[in-house]
């Protein structure tokens, strides 16, 4: 089938038959979440244990987080 005979003849690419697929179940956002959080982790582990300075901020901005939630709650 060369030199065009293919088009003359009719012989056109055609996709095949595909089977019906089953429908998924959906997504698990809980697994999802536990992947972004774990992930975040790691990050936030590996960048404090490179840097020693950023543990002395992350330290500061925890103790000032705590003390607004003090004063939050105590309104």
């Amino acid at each position: 089938m060369s030199g065009g005979k293919a088009y003359r003849h009719g012989y056109y690419a055609t996709l095949p038959h595909t089977k019906p697929q089953q429908p998924s179940a959906g997504i698990d956002f809980d697994g999802v979440l536990v992947v972004i959080i774990a992930s975040l982790l790691i990050v936030v582990v590996t960048a404090i244990a490179t840097d020693r300075t950023l543990l002395t901020q992350v330290d500061q901005s925890f103790r000032a987080m705590l003390t607004d939630l003090g004063l939050f709650f105590r309104r």
